[in-house]
């Protein structure tokens, strides 16, 4: 199942196919409670803004109470526009996926090769400036009406005498209200494309631009965004769009990868044959995933501890914190080595996970078996080098 969150549309997998998109209005925890059928996997796109620091809050909330309170297959969270990106049959080259609110607009570029999906550094957005209300006006069936509209906003761009007359008939909306209220959407939109075009190589380039939002659709969508960033073909999404990417996703006929790029390591102490040890518990290796759930690293004994070991069913990667200690995280950067000391914990055991960050090596989250709140400890902050100094 793929879950777009913001939207609130969820699309469900069938063996023959896809399932119609089905909206909800009380929050995806609701709308999961209400499932008669088991859900074998789950990907949530989520706004591109959660994949900051501060946004790892956000989406722990929704892993405590989708994965842990319903007991949901969560596998990942994927930016919205990677999951537009990934609604479509894959074929290689560069999507810049622009989503158009009357509030807001997102402008992101995604590379696809081959089954995978990346999002570029550099995703924009700008709160679109006070102005007349702006709609989608109603396409008109006839094809030839649609190709008069576009030329008659054209002209009246130019020449004011055009702006008085009626985009299409029947409707009264004249073509000078039109551009008048796209104008702030139109705004916005040519501030946020140039920092994200700016960031492509030589070897990158825009092969299409994709359409997404509540303005997706208006005659004035397509054509600001060709004359202000590229003249590749144009395809307007559906509506559903970043669920169903979701749930490629969720499938795996499409890859997200969220890689981590510096090892990660938790300071513990195990009790083996009666000796207290010093180890380091493994969270995350470059190239490796970024995991919401921290397994136990396959050869080790399950349930490292800082005092002792734990029980032999755990799958989970725990941690016993005793009264007073203070775990310590050590990330490899280079040939040297930095540490994070975690903040002040409640005794008890803690279940181990990551949050990806779009800088950065991302976010620890402790998570006390007790149910007491999940401690978030950013990784790129508080570090104190080591042996040497960094960058």
């Amino acid at each position: 199942m793929g879950i777009d969150v913001a939207a609130g549309v969820a699309v469900t997998g069938a063996a023959d196919g896809v399932r119609p998109p089905e909206p909800f209005a009380s929050g995806p925890g609701a709308y999961l409670r209400g499932l008669t059928e088991p859900v074998d996997g789950l990907v949530l796109a989520v706004p591109e803004q959660w994949f900051d620091t501060a946004g790892a809050a956000r989406r722990e909330a929704l892993y405590g109470e989708l994965a842990e309170g319903l007991g949901m297959p969560l596998r990942q969270f994927v930016p919205r526009a990677v999951a537009a990106a990934a609604s479509l049959e894959q074929s290689s080259g560069g999507r810049l996926v622009c989503r158009l609110e009357a509030d807001e607009v997102v402008a992101a570029m995604c590379g696809v090769r081959g089954k995978s999906v990346t999002l570029s550094p550099g995703v924009e957005w700008r709160t679109v400036g006070a102005g007349p209300p702006v709609a989608s006006p109603q396409e008109p069936e006839n094809p030839q009406e649609a190709r008069r509209a576009a030329l008659l906003l054209s002209r009246a761009r130019v020449q004011a005498r055009y702006r008085a007359a009626p985009l299409w008939l029947p409707q009264e909306m004249t073509a000078g209200a039109v551009l008048d209220a796209f104008g702030p959407v139109e705004q916005a939109l040519r501030s946020a494309l140039p920092p994200v075009l700016a960031g492509l190589t030589a070897s990158e380039g825009v092969s299409q631009i994709l359409l997404d939002g509540g303005l997706r659709r208006h005659p004035l969508a397509g054509p600001a965004v060709q004359e202000a960033a590229t003249g590749a073909p144009v395809r307007v999404l559906e509506e559903h769009a970043a669920a169903l990417g979701a749930l490629r996703v969720a499938r795996g006929s499409v890859q997200v990868p969220q890689a981590a790029r510096h090892r990660l390591s938790l300071r513990v102490h195990r009790v083996r044959q009666g000796l207290l040890t010093e180890a380091d518990l493994p969270l995350a290796l470059p190239g490796g995933p970024v995991a919401l759930s921290v397994r136990e690293p396959e050869g080790e004994p399950v349930g490292a501890s800082v005092r002792e070991s734990v029980r032999d069913d755990a799958l989970d990667a725990t941690v016993d914190v005793p009264d007073g200690h203070r775990p310590e995280v050590r990330i490899r950067l280079g040939d040297t080595d930095v540490r994070v000391p975690c903040p002040a914990l409640h005794p008890g055991r803690y279940r181990l996970g990551l949050h990806s960050a779009g800088k950065g090596p991302g976010v620890l989250a402790l998570r006390p078996e007790d149910g007491g709140e999940t401690v978030l400890l950013p990784l790129n902050g508080r570090a104190e080098a080591m042996t040497g100094d960094t960058e």
